[in-house]
């Protein structure tokens, strides 16, 4: 009763959010209120017409659908009973009209309310209007007929009413449907709306980045699991819950908390743009270290309203990176030191004329092997710390550093019955990394050798070509499929002639030489047809002009 009332009053009750009881209460009120002050007005006028039996009757009948609608249990009946209701609602109507009609006329107007009842309704749109249009047509013509047989003109003088009446039925019945139509696509719209917002919710807990949106004055409107959880590990010891200006946001460099100006937070709400700022969130063996990026988050009219800001836990990546130098540093000392006391020990005792040949061809073979050895750590150690190409530059002649290369080799391919030849033109100056350049050209002449057989010939050229200085080593070797040489310069990979030769090597030198060239400006291409040999080129910018 409570909803009721409110609802018959314009409170905050909707009337869809009644029980079908009280709406069905709600739709007979207007007409039984209305009787009520015509009731009100015949005493005022001319009180005997209210003793009348059919003003009488006519009101107790309008009562009685009222306790009606009060005492069925429409919500137990199937739905669209309840119009039985304003379809007897035009009897009380059509007793009271001829009762008063000298006092108070125009009360076949009263058929205004059960016909809009039967129209908004929705159901059963054209049977509706019909019933309603044909009960107000009895209504007007009912007294006509009940004292004899009216006249043409008589009849047709009462169908201004029912006109009317079809007339607001239809206007009701258009709108009721327009109106259901749109409560349709707007029921549509929030349903659509409730997905996509269950999806987003979704995503945004299933990533493992945090992910926060925040207004324009920095209030939290979207906070994603991962978010909470980095919130927490940045909470003062021993509280539940801060606000953000409280939480431990260090820096990792001094360790101390962040200005509040320089806060991400801060940040955001100033419409600042950001990417990869690193934090430390909170303090201990709990802290986590976050990578922070924010963007400004637009209106619809372009105005700013907000920011998101993305948090990374990179804690494990930092801990990893320390793991690897850590690692890196132990075997730069464990590996190379016995290696170059190896080598070394090995060059010393060939130096003796005295040594029978046998043993200097097994000290040759020691040292070889050691040199090999040496050469695949310093490429691990070069590509896990990214030192393939420094970022120092100075004057080099590429074909000074080409012959120089080819002729350190000389001993090796002499050991393997390989015959080596270079063919080093002209100055071809470069602006370069002297120890990466080298380390390329050394990389390139070993791997020529080292998949080449005996008897084999490998070539090193230098040239000037169209403004590039180019650096060309060719052999005779096993060579590489059209698939191979497309993954020549992956890091780690092999080619299966490779593999299958069983000759060592971990697949890093050739792409440790494409970054160095790469790094210069220049460029390292390869050729190579399977079983005849390979060609690698080199080309780095000249610095001057040839």
């Amino acid at each position: 009763m409570e909803k009721l009332l409110d609802a018959l009053l314009l409170g905050r009750a909707k009337f869809h959010e009644l029980p079908m009881t009280g709406r069905v209460v709600l739709s007979q009120l207007p007409l039984n209120i209305t009787l009520l002050l015509v009731l009100l007005i015949v005493l005022m006028v001319d009180a005997p017409v209210a003793a009348t039996a059919g003003f009488l009757w006519g009101q107790a009948a309008a009562a009685a659908l009222l306790l009606a609608c009060l005492a069925v249990p429409w919500d137990r009946l199937p739905y669209g009973s309840f119009l039985v209701i304003p379809l007897l609602d035009f009897i009380p109507v059509g007793i009271l009209r001829p009762s008063a009609g000298d006092t108070l006329g125009g009360l076949g107007l009263l058929a205004v309310f059960p016909v809009m009842w039967i129209a908004g309704s929705g159901l059963w749109p054209k049977a509706g209007l019909a019933a309603g249009t044909a009960a107000t047509l009895a209504v007007v013509w009912w007294p006509l007929f009940s004292t004899g047989a009216p006249s043409p003109q008589q009849l047709v003088s009462q169908l201004l009413v029912p006109i009317m009446m079809f007339a607001i039925g239809v206007a009701v019945s258009v709108m009721t449907r327009s109106g259901m139509a749109q409560q349709r696509q707007v029921e549509d719209l929030l349903a659509r709306s409730e997905l996509r917002q269950e999806m987003l919710d979704t995503v945004l807990d299933a990533v493992d980045v945090g992910v926060v949106v925040i207004d324009a004055d920095g209030n939290d409107l979207l906070m994603n699991r991962r978010q909470r959880e980095l919130h927490a590990a940045a909470l003062p010891y021993g509280t539940q819950d801060a606000p953000e200006q409280r939480l431990l946001v260090l820096d990792p460099e001094t360790g101390a908390l962040v200005d509040p100006e320089r806060r991400p937070a801060r940040r955001a709400i100033d419409g600042e743009t950001f990417s990869h700022e690193v934090y430390i969130l909170g303090e201990g063996p709990d802290a986590r270290t976050v990578s922070a990026s924010a963007r400004p988050l637009r209106g619809p009219q372009g105005s700013r309203a907000g920011s998101v800001l993305v948090f990374s836990d990179i804690t494990e990546i930092l801990e990893a990176v320390k793991a690897k130098d850590s690692f890196l540093g132990s075997m730069s000392h464990e590996f190379r030191t016995p290696l170059t006391s190896i080598r070394g020990y090995a060059e010393l005792l060939m130096d003796d004329d005295g040594l029978p040949a046998y043993a200097r061809a097994d000290l040759q073979i020691m040292e070889r092997n050691a040199r090999h050895l040496q050469q695949m750590v310093d490429d691990v150690l070069a590509a896990a710390t990214g030192t393939a190409a420094q970022t120092l530059r100075s004057p080099l002649d590429l074909a000074e550093l080409a012959a120089h290369a080819a002729q350190s080799a000389e001993r090796d391919a002499a050991s393997r019955s390989i015959r080596l030849v270079a063919d080093a033109g002209g100055p071809l100056p470069v602006m370069g990394d002297r120890t990466a350049v080298v380390r390329v050209l050394d990389n390139l002449i070993s791997n020529a050798l080292k998949y080449s057989g005996s008897g084999a010939t490998v070539t090193v050229t230098a040239r000037d070509e169209d403004g590039m200085a180019v650096a060309e080593v060719a052999d005779q070797g096993i060579g590489m499929s059209e698939e191979d040489v497309s993954k020549a310069f992956v890091r780690f990979h092999r080619s299966d002639a490779a593999r299958r030769s069983g000759i060592p090597g971990v697949g890093l030198g050739l792409a440790l030489a494409h970054d160095v060239a790469r790094e210069h400006g220049g460029t390292l291409e390869c050729r190579s047809v399977l079983g005849e040999g390979s060609v690698f080129t080199l080309r780095l910018p000249l610095s001057v002009a040839a």
